[in-house]
């Protein structure tokens, strides 16, 4: 997180973009940089919104007290056009009561513009692509898990990174490069909200750790084409794991969590298939520090697999399935290796996952199960939400994060000490 003022003068900026009576002089000045005749004719604009979310755990936790989640939210959007210049600012200010400390997001600061067939994105940014839900075989932009298994909004899953993206459209395919100068990790499971089974423990545990982060750039690349109904896409990427995956001992054995380098290549396929749709993705995941699999301390390479299909239902029912694998590499010599083996992943970690959506015919309510089951770790999480728009201004959400597993080590079973429900109130201006 960057401290709260370094966002103030960007939020200061953009309300003075917005307000003419307060902005005086800085119009004048951008008019004299950029000629009357540049300015686009969509003029700058602010919206947002506030937000209240509060959420409590019914599972007993050794670890945290019964607030999962307790948010006072603001959040400002800026948009404009000017020249051939997109300009686009997201930022959030909120008071975060698990924590009981001012934090400060800025989700978006980004410039756009174009060079020919060549369009260019420079700035903060949210990037995401493939084609799973909830499921991310070539997508390695930064995630929070944090949020996302606390209860906020489902936007907060993407997490923001600095990028240069570089996208060209041509006749026989089109290309998104990524350069991320400086490694941007996932918003980890590190105790803060969630405990989790540690390692190091080797029991629940919220140790509230930071993990040493690399300083090294990141690169990623899809290549995508439609043909007739066809999607198809190839992906690769040079960077490190986005979560911590290993450990690192010092001179006077400090055990420290860690990242290390990750190289994977990819594709994937969607179509139309009867009244639904239809996709397919596989990745491979080269672990390049553990190349053979005999470093208990670091993650193996993966082929990771995904099926899925969606379709309507019934009228205003929508449904959808997936079937995940992740077949682990070396299994073999990480088991003959390992300090404890019964701790290790299945070497086929399975999982299957199901969507359904309802909305009315005013489309004001949504309710929606999304059930994670994996068949070989015998765990599951639930995610229930119910979403109603009283108006253009008002919406109340609310919904479960429930987790079961047969083993505490399992990767949703650890967290069911963590089971919670929460209530978001959000006003849009």
């Amino acid at each position: 997180m960057k401290p709260i003022l370094s966002t103030i003068p960007g939020l200061l900026c953009l309300s003075l973009l917005c307000n003419p009576a307060l902005g005086q002089s800085f119009d004048d000045a951008w008019d004299d940089a950029w000629g009357e005749d540049d300015i686009a004719e969509r003029e700058p604009w602010l919206t947002g919104f506030v937000e209240q979310s509060v959420g409590s755990r019914w599972s007993d936790s050794r670890h945290h007290n019964d607030i999962s989640l307790q948010d006072s939210r603001m959040r400002l959007e800026y948009d404009a056009a000017i020249g051939d210049w997109s300009l686009a600012g997201k930022a959030d200010l909120y008071y975060d009561g698990v924590l009981h400390d001012w934090r400060d997001q800025v989700r978006e600061l980004s410039a756009q513009t174009s060079f020919g067939p060549v369009d260019i994105k420079a700035g903060r940014q949210i990037l995401t692509w493939g084609t799973g839900d909830y499921l991310f075989l070539n997508d390695f932009f930064p995630k929070d898990w944090q949020s996302f298994f606390a209860g906020r909004q489902d936007e907060y899953l993407k997490a923001p990174s600095d990028s240069i993206k570089l996208s060209f459209y041509g006749q026989w395919a089109n290309v998104n490069l990524v350069w991320t100068p400086e490694f941007e990790p996932d918003n980890y499971i590190n105790g803060d909200y969630v405990a989790f089974f540690d390692r190091l423990q080797q029991s629940i545990a919220a140790p509230r750790f930071l993990a040493d982060a690399p300083n090294d750039d990141e690169w990623a690349l899809r290549v995508y084409k439609n043909v007739g109904s066809n999607e198809w896409a190839l992906y690769a990427y040079r960077g490190y794991f986005k979560s911590p995956n290993a450990l690192t001992f010092d001179d006077d054995q400090n055990a420290q969590y860690t990242f290390t380098r990750l190289d994977s290549v990819g594709a994937s396929w969607r179509r139309p298939l009867g009244s639904g749709l239809f996709n397919t993705e596989i990745a491979y995941h080269d672990s390049k520090d553990d190349s053979n699999g005999r470093d208990p301390l670091v993650s193996n390479s993966q082929w990771r697999f995904l099926l899925a299909y969606e379709r309507e239902l019934l009228s205003r029912l929508t449904g959808s399935l997936q079937f995940y694998v992740e077949r682990t590499q070396h299994y073999r010599n990480l088991i003959a290796s390992s300090p404890n083996a019964a701790l290790e992943p299945e070497k086929n970690r399975t999982l299957v996952t199901t969507r359904l959506t309802w909305r009315d015919a005013r489309d004001k309510l949504t309710l929606s199960l999304f059930a994670f089951i994996s068949p070989s770790d015998r765990d599951a999480y639930l995610r229930p939400s119910m979403m109603y728009r009283f108006n253009d201004h008002w919406q109340l959400s609310t919904g479960l994060n429930w987790f079961t597993g047969q083993e505490r080590h399992s990767f949703f079973g650890q967290f069911e000490d963590n089971n919670n429900a929460y209530v978001r109130i959000r006003y849009s201006f």
